[in-house]
């Protein structure tokens, strides 16, 4: 709410209804507050979604080109970074995204998506549901010392959401990562 109706506010509600007239206006004032909350709850809920408008169609387009890629380092065409630009210099100010340029280019050569619980984003937009829960299953329910191999594991996900969900597991210290380039292992340590 505007910080310049606070008063007003304030002085409907100790008003209240008693006096004629005013219930319409405490109607009004009720919806207002509501709205507002449900703005605030919205921004706490879904966060990166309210950096900016266009980032859940943005988010969208990579997750795509993320899945078909079967890599977190993406290029794209002139036109999409163009497109995207303000968003995309929103997600990469919040460490969500990194983009590789070289002096001289307008254009980005490509984004890497550095942020697992971006990719998990990524997958509430775009990922079935139904896989997503039997990845999480069958992390959450791997046992003390078990390796799993994400190139093993049998959900048609990419790479890149699988190892995600390891890295998150990891950072709560429920496991360790393999670091080895090319490879996505997860040993499971409680």
């Amino acid at each position: 709410m505007n910080k310049n109706y606070d008063w007003l506010i304030t002085l409907v509600k100790i008003v209240g209804s008693g006096v004629p007239g005013s219930g319409p206006f405490l109607q009004a004032l009720s919806e207002i507050e509501s709205k507002g909350i449900k703005e605030r709850l919205s921004k706490l809920e879904d966060p990166i979604s309210n950096l900016h408008p266009d980032i859940p169609v943005l988010a969208k387009l990579i997750y795509d080109k993320l899945k078909t890629e079967n890599s977190t380092n993406l290029e794209f065409n002139n036109e999409f970074y163009q497109e995207y630009s303000k968003s995309l210099a929103v997600l990469e100010a919040n460490d969500y995204i990194k983009q590789t340029r070289t002096l001289g280019q307008r254009y980005p050569l490509d984004i890497y998506v550095a942020d697992p619980t971006f990719i998990m984003y990524l997958c509430s937009i775009a990922e079935d549901e139904k896989k997503m829960n039997s990845l999480i299953e069958l992390v959450e329910n791997c046992e003390f010392g078990k390796l799993l191999d994400g190139k093993k594991i049998k959900l048609d996900l990419p790479l890149p959401v699988i190892r995600a969900v390891f890295k998150i597991y990891e950072s709560k210290g429920h496991g360790v990562c393999s670091n080895e380039t090319g490879t996505c292992k997860y040993l499971c340590k409680s």
